[in-house]
């Protein structure tokens, strides 16, 4: 699976069980609901649904709940459309009486008009300059020859609009959504921390830990992007709004200026809309659009999200296949992803995330666990961008399906009697047991320690996978096979207790234990001959020949 996470939004074309099943099969990590088209009771059904496969499936996807928010819109029209003409004039009032009126379901927004403000409408096809405002009222001159149609959305680029946070329908969803224990709720044109602040006081009113997804749609919300990252769990690049509120040679830079913004931060990003847009109708997507996601992996995006596509297009399934595809491909060419420039939180643990990609580059580890209590220093590894697998270990179902989308993170959920275990050896062996990993893999820890093992992260090594049996002073080379206590025996690695006792020739050994001091000549003849070598090593077990052993040539350790 990629490392670049991928959310789907289901709708009519995808809300059954097979068709999300084969999604997860395919690299899903989240379900995004919606909420602009949906009732009552849906969040529940989809919510049951993921719950179910995910327990059936071994998996941890995560629901996200998209609210739609406060949106300005204008009235109806008679015969449902209204014919603009470039130079026509106009005026904004609350409620429309003659035909050169165009009313406006948040009046109030009137009074923060200037005088030259873009106003754009039914997705930007029209755009009027506002020529004199008053309190009531704001004339306002066509650019655009165009027909709007009823309740046609309006967009007034870089002004701070007061419509409040959420709708009275906005609440019912949260409320639906906090009872049936999603994992993230999605805010829409966020243009302040405030707003972001605002739907944390409500979640938290209601007794929910959600995350918040802060949607980047709004000119004054792109310019606000640091302050809005730093109260934010999560920042998606929502490009379709974005796309009409800036110029649209503008997007691109904006997508690449708000993922690298919110990436400083150590804040994970979603890019969206038109991903692959002409899957909606086709089983292939088109050259552009293969290159535009591999921009936005390339820009250093987490997740990437599907709408149309999944929601409402005849081929759901293999939409996310080939955002699978392509994110592995584009992953196996580049692995050098920046690391944030600044970080807001625990510098020690933070310093523990970027010593552990680097100890496991340096050291040639399979991957890294991270045994954490919050997620957190699970985001913290991945927003310095290893290469290698991560591995976030929890306590709760809850925390690793918010972990899922985090790039990089395979969620393990493990349970423990008590979160202040301290045997960080038992717990990376109960981890090996659950994961099928064999034995001589080398893997990076970072833990809580001496205590608190799932929290407090202040403490990072390297361990080798299998039972310690000793450890020595290692020559740099790694052997496994059986053991032999002495030169007659059987066995690819011989013990000894003293250095004098290593044969000459070496015949089949490949690895030579030694519990005393090895002279530097002996030392070069081994190296020189590929053999390994432990050289003063304690035992922690006593060792009667015949066991099958391996000696890692990084740690030393010799595991069963």
């Amino acid at each position: 699976m990629p490392q670049t996470k991928i959310i789907a939004t289901v709708g009519p074309a995808s809300d059954r069980r097979e068709i999300i099943s084969s999604m997860m099969d395919r690299g899903l990590s989240c379900v995004r609901i919606n909420t602009a088209h949906v009732e009552a009771g849906y969040i529940g059904k989809i919510s049951r649904l993921v719950s179910d496969l995910n327990r059936e499936k071994g998996k941890h996807v995560s629901v996200m709940v998209d609210l739609k928010g406060p949106e300005l819109r204008t009235s109806s029209f008679q015969g449902g459309r209204k014919k603009i003409s470039s130079g026509g004039v106009f005026r904004l009032v609350a409620n429309p009486k003659a035909d050169d009126e165009i009313g406006i379901n948040y009046p109030g927004v009137l009074q923060s008009l200037k005088q030259g403000d873009a106003i754009r409408m039914s997705d930007g096809r029209v755009t009027f300059i506002v020529k004199t405002t008053g309190s009531d009222s704001v004339e306002i001159m066509a650019s655009d020859d165009a027909e709007i149609r009823d309740r046609s959305r309006i967009n007034i680029p870089g002004r701070v609009l007061d419509l409040g946070t959420l709708t009275d329908r906005d609440r019912e969803f949260l409320a639906e959504g906090i009872s049936n224990q999603v994992d993230y709720f999605a805010l829409s044109f966020v243009q302040s921390k405030e707003n972001v602040q605002s739907l944390q006081n409500a979640i938290m009113e209601l007794g929910g830990t959600q995350g918040i997804i802060s949607k980047i749609e709004t000119k004054s919300g792109y310019s606000g992007i640091e302050e809005i990252s730093a109260v934010s769990d999560v920042i998606m690049v929502a490009r379709g709004d974005l796309g009409v509120e800036l110029p649209l040679t503008e997007v691109s830079l904006a997508q690449k200026n708000i993922i690298y913004h919110a990436h400083r931060r150590g804040k994970p990003t979603i890019v969206a809309t038109q991903m692959l847009e002409s899957m909606v109708q086709s089983d292939s997507p088109t050259r552009a659009e293969v290159s535009d996601v591999t921009n936005a992996i390339l820009d250093n995006t987490d997740s990437l999200m599907l709408s149309e596509e999944t929601a409402m297009g005849k081929y759901p399934v293999e939409a996310v296949k080939y955002l699978s595809d392509i994110s592995e491909y584009v992953e196996s060419q580049r692995k050098d992803f920046p690391e944030p420039e600044e970080f807001i939180g625990n510098r020690v643990a933070y310093s523990i995330a970027v010593a552990s990609k680097v100890i496991s580059r340096d050291s040639s580890a399979e991957g890294i666990i991270a045994f954490t209590r919050t997620g957190n220093t699970a985001r913290m590894i991945s927003a310095v961008r290893p290469s290698v697998p991560v591995y976030g270990v929890v306590a709760t179902e809850a925390i690793a399906r918010k972990l899922n989308l985090y790039r990089g993170i395979t969620p393990v959920c493990m349970d423990v009697e008590d979160e202040r275990t301290t045997d960080v050896n038992l717990m990376t062996k109960n981890f090996q047991k659950a994961m099928g990993i064999r034995r001589g893999l080398r893997y990076v820890v970072t833990s809580g320690a001496p205590y608190f093992l799932f929290g407090g992260t202040n403490d990072v090594r390297v361990i080798t996978m299998g039972e310690y049996l000793g450890v020595g002073h290692t020559n740099g080379i790694s052997a496994e096979g059986k053991l032999a206590v002495t030169a007659d025996q059987a066995g690819e690695i011989l013990l000894v207790s003293t250095a004098d006792r290593i044969p000459e020739p070496l015949g089949n050994f490949r690895g030579i234990i030694c519990c005393g001091n090895v002279s530097s000549s002996v030392r070069e003849r081994l190296r020189s001959s590929g053999t390994a070598l432990l050289a003063n090593t304690k035992l922690f077990s006593d060792l009667k020949g015949g066991e099958d052993i391996f000696m890692d040539g990084y740690t030393g350790l010799i595991v069963s």
